[in-house]
């Protein structure tokens, strides 16, 4: 049994060895590194196109957003004019009221002293009458005779002047 060792490897395996590996590689290189490397190209492309559209959208949303942020101010301003001029109106609405009730007491004020002066001219009047008549019965008990009507009204007239107005005001 003799077993060799060689310690150099044999050239011809050694060369096609080499020569299958670089075939091997020539063979992968065509037909795995190109399709792999257009695949990762591609991949990145489509990472990058949707990193971009997810910016954008992202822009879009924040644009939307600030617009309906603006919408909801102007809103709430707008609600602010509206309860502003509906306090301002009722405010007027209120000062009118007051206005119309000092005015409507007033009339009534107006009135109710008319009504009085009235009554009071009336009162007089009929106690100007009866105090005629008792004047004119008294005369006749004085004289004792009766005098016509109308110059017994002369002289009620007379003394009625004489006395004044004043103490039947009064």
């Amino acid at each position: 049994m003799d077993i060799q060792i060689n310690v150099l490897p044999d050239l011809v395996n050694f060369s096609l060895q080499i020569a299958a590996t670089i075939v091997l590689f020539l063979v992968i290189r065509h037909f795995l590194f190109k399709p792999v490397t257009e695949f990762l190209a591609a991949r990145k492309e489509k990472i990058a196109n949707d990193l971009e559209e997810a910016k954008l959208q992202r822009q879009e949303a924040d644009d939307l957003r600030k617009e309906y942020e603006s919408r909801i101010d102007e809103a709430k301003n707008e609600a602010r004019v509206i309860v502003d001029a509906a306090k301002k109106r009722g405010e007027e609405l209120k000062g009118q009221i007051v206005v119309e009730a000092k005015t409507e007491a007033s009339n009534v004020l107006d009135k109710a002293r008319k009504d009085i002066e009235r009554e009071r001219e009336k009162t007089m009047s009929e106690l100007k009458t009866e105090v005629v008549q008792i004047a004119m019965m008294a005369a006749e008990k004085v004289v004792e005779k009766s005098l016509d009507e109308k110059a017994h009204n002369e002289m009620i007239n007379k003394f009625i002047d004489e006395v004044g107005e004043t103490q039947w005001q009064n």
